[in-house]
């Protein structure tokens, strides 16, 4: 026959994880959702950042890492652009904008998955 020993300290234990967490109160849900604000403005602008980038990144990739063969192919579509008629402008930067919104989204919807564990764990932490 085994010897089974409780404290009081075990006791207390058993006893603590019966009951409900406490209530944070109003000063724990602000906290909670300035956090939340502060990780999601800085995973949009990351998100969009990115997706500024990703053109860039591009760009570089077609002219094979060489600065002067990027910075001519900026001044083409530069010219090109200038040169066209106000109607063709606005459907190219209507596209563009039309890109790079689906280019965000896609970013986002990538990033999305790990930006709501990192904010799970966040708000899941002891605060002293």
């Amino acid at each position: 026959m085994s010897l089974h020993l409780v404290t009081p300290a075990d006791q207390a234990l058993e006893a603590d994880q019966d009951l409900p967490p406490p209530d944070k109160g109003w000063r724990g849900h602000a906290a909670d959702t300035c956090y939340i604000l502060l990780k999601a403005g800085g995973f949009l602008a990351t998100t969009y950042l990115m997706t500024l980038g990703l053109p860039l990144l591009f760009f570089l990739m077609l002219s094979g890492g060489d600065v002067e063969l990027f910075f001519a192919q900026v001044a083409n579509f530069a010219d090109r652009f200038l040169g066209a008629e106000p109607g063709r402008q606005v459907d190219f930067v209507n596209q563009l904008t039309f890109g790079l919104v689906g280019l965000a989204t896609l970013v986002a919807c990538l990033r999305l998955p790990g930006f709501l564990c990192e904010v799970n764990d966040g708000l899941r932490e002891e605060k002293p």
